[in-house]
């Protein structure tokens, strides 16, 4: 039966530690990617739920103050007949 010089078994023994190293590396990815798309999902559903408290919202604000634009930022309305 051969041997193996130890510099061949030390290299053997770099390389497979290599491999679990990078294989964990994948691993520990796979987990964040999966838990980054998880946060992405519960993101887009709050954005869902905010874009149909908006237009509710809007809708709201449009019964009381009828058709017209609104400014955000000053709050001003201006009725379409004034347009």
């Amino acid at each position: 039966m051969a041997q193996l010089k130890p510099e061949q078994l030390q290299k053997l023994s770099e390389l497979k530690g290599k491999f679990n190293e990078l294989t964990f590396i994948i691993g520990q990815t796979q987990i964040q990617q999966r838990q980054l798309q998880a946060d992405e999902q519960s993101m887009f559903v709050e954005l869902d739920r905010l874009v149909l408290e908006e237009q509710t919202f809007l809708g709201e604000i449009q019964k009381e103050y009828g058709d017209g634009d609104l400014d955000t930022t000053t709050g001003e309305f201006i009725p379409k007949e004034q347009q």
